[in-house]
């Protein structure tokens, strides 16, 4: 078994304060050194381990610390979720930390005040302001994945898509390509009740439109569910314009595969004709024929880093709100480059 402070104070006739305080080192604690010594040397005869006493400290800290977890029903089934929820989960068993329960909204059982039975809340997917501000009235330790908007309030967790975005457009525009078009999705926030809040324009579209305006070239963006079929219609319409573009940016791989089957329909050949990239990296990415060139975030790390920010909270007692910004990683493939083959 394990020696306690207690133990050793009681072994070595001082206060478990002053044992504590001695054997963690601490710069604005006076002691006579006979006293550091004997403390010291009974530590080393009893086993003591400074580390391992924290340790269980905070286990027994985070036994009493139940999580929430609400998402939305929105693409939870893509990987870039499902890999956020693996991130959390892993990071969450490795440090002890409870997720005690998870609500997908809408949830007839869920109401506002459940939320003040956990220690903090992490929430996956965009929702609507007013269903965060309820949420905080009840619980100020929330933490956002995901989300691209500003709060003075709430811990957020997302990818460095305007980097990414202009990563991505620089490169094609390195390559000769001038007449860009942009295929992705709005956003439209969950309410509690399940309905959707006022649209907002999702932050890669936002970076194309200020890139192409900055670069004097026109903008065409189309806007999508999201869904690989609506993917394939914008590619249509992209066609049927006859304005000719050499390069196409999709938000997600998904949409991507509608260009790739519209642009096979009508014998457009991808890169000659029509570099192709997008966001994701999913493994379709690497499927496709050509391969596609596609940002990669770090999703399974955002599920991390929102543990890890959530037990900053519940151990260091943080109260000022912290953004985290992963960078995502631009992959290139054959999709906007072949490869020379000599």
């Amino acid at each position: 078994m394990m020696t306690s402070i207690r133990q050793l104070a009681q072994h070595t006739g001082f206060s478990p304060a002053t044992v504590s305080r001695v054997l963690n080192h601490d710069p604005h604690f006076s002691v006579k050194e006979s006293t550091r010594q004997a403390i010291i040397k009974a530590a080393q005869q009893q086993g003591y381990q400074v580390g391992a006493h924290r340790q269980q400290v905070t286990a027994m800290q985070l036994q009493n610390s139940p999580v929430l977890v609400i998402q939305t029903p929105q693409k939870l089934a893509l990987p870039y979720f499902l890999t956020i929820k693996q991130g959390i989960k892993d990071e969450a068993k490795q440090r002890g930390l409870i997720i005690q329960k998870r609500f997908t909204i809408p949830d007839p059982s869920f109401h506002y005040r459940d939320v003040r039975s956990y220690r903090a809340v992490i929430l996956i997917g965009v929702f609507d302001r007013s269903f965060l501000e309820q949420l905080y009235c009840n619980n100020h330790n929330l933490v956002i994945i995901d989300d691209y908007r500003y709060f003075a309030n709430y811990d957020l967790v997302r990818n460095n898509y305007e980097v990414a975005t202009a990563q991505v457009l620089n490169h094609l525009y390195s390559l000769g390509h001038r007449r860009i078009a942009f295929i992705g999705g709005g956003e439209y926030p969950w309410k509690k009740d399940g309905s959707r809040g006022a649209h907002t324009t999702d932050v890669r579209t936002r970076t194309y439109k200020n890139w192409m305006q900055a670069h004097h070239l026109a903008a065409h963006t189309y806007e999508t569910d999201w869904s690989s079929k609506e993917g394939a219609q914008a590619m249509k319409e992209l066609v049927q314009a006859a304005l000719h573009f050499d390069a196409v940016l999709t938000a997600s791989d998904g949409l991507a595969t509608g260009v790739y089957q519209v642009a096979a329909d009508h014998h457009i050949a991808i890169p000659e004709s029509l570099a192709v990239a997008s966001f994701d990296d999913s493994q379709q990415a690497q499927q496709l024929a050509p391969s596609l060139s596609s940002v990669r975030p770090h999703s399974y790390e955002m599920g991390r880093t929102a543990v890890r920010l959530v037990l900053e909270r519940l151990l260091e007692h943080r109260t000022v709100p912290i953004q985290a910004i992963l960078p995502a990683t631009f992959i290139k493939r054959e999709s906007t480059h072949k490869e020379n083959s000599d």
